[in-house]
């Protein structure tokens, strides 16, 4: 399901969780009125209160001798010595969480999707998703099927020098950016149902 900021079923924008239901047309010409510009304010803002609000009170906790902690150090076996270098991956991973929370391009593709989204969505006929869904599941995924030894090969020649001549290593980079693209491809169908 693609992120949006309402739902429309039979006709009636809703939103998640704060109860609010109006007709699609209404939405649709409040949207149309503000501009895609406030909705990315709109966005913008509630992402910034919730990276905050999330660094104030989640983060101390994680790096606290809290229950959060104290899981971490059970599940992964922290507490015994030594473990200096799993503490490190782990404290690592906890720190990097909230910078990628706080990048600048996570906030961007989260503004632009649910933007987009939630405009779609009101905006949203299903024909448009159908037309997309279908392009993706018996064309683009058929054709990269049909031609994947050809594709194969292309990759694997193109990527030989980059792997300094290692043919395997460059099939085998060549195949899992075929099936990430697959992947990529059917994610995006199955978020248009």
């Amino acid at each position: 399901m693609a992120l949006s900021a309402v739902e429309c079923p039979n006709g009636v924008c809703h939103s998640h969780h704060g109860g609010h239901a109006v007709d699609r047309h209404t939405l649709q010409e409040q949207l149309h009125a503000h501009g895609e510009g406030w909705c990315e304010r709109v966005a913008e803002r509630v992402y910034e209160i919730s990276v905050d609000s999330f660094c104030q009170t989640v983060m101390p906790n994680l790096h606290q001798e809290g229950w959060q902690r104290r899981h971490l150090d059970w599940e992964f076996k922290l507490d015994r010595e030594p473990a200096e270098a799993e503490r490190t991956v782990v404290d690592g991973a906890i720190n990097a969480m909230e910078s990628f929370l706080r990048s600048t391009e996570v906030q961007r593709l989260f503004v632009k999707e649910l933007v987009q989204g939630t405009l779609a969505e009101a905006d949203q006929s299903g024909l448009r998703s159908q037309a997309v869904r279908q392009l993706i599941e018996r064309e683009l995924l058929t054709h990269l099927q049909e031609q994947r030894e050809q594709l194969l090969e292309r990759l694997a020649t193109q990527l030989l020098s980059e792997a300094d001549g290692d043919d395997a290593r460059a099939r085998r980079a060549a195949a899992e950016g075929i099936e990430e693209v697959e992947h990529l491809l059917v994610n995006h169908a199955e978020a248009l149902s």
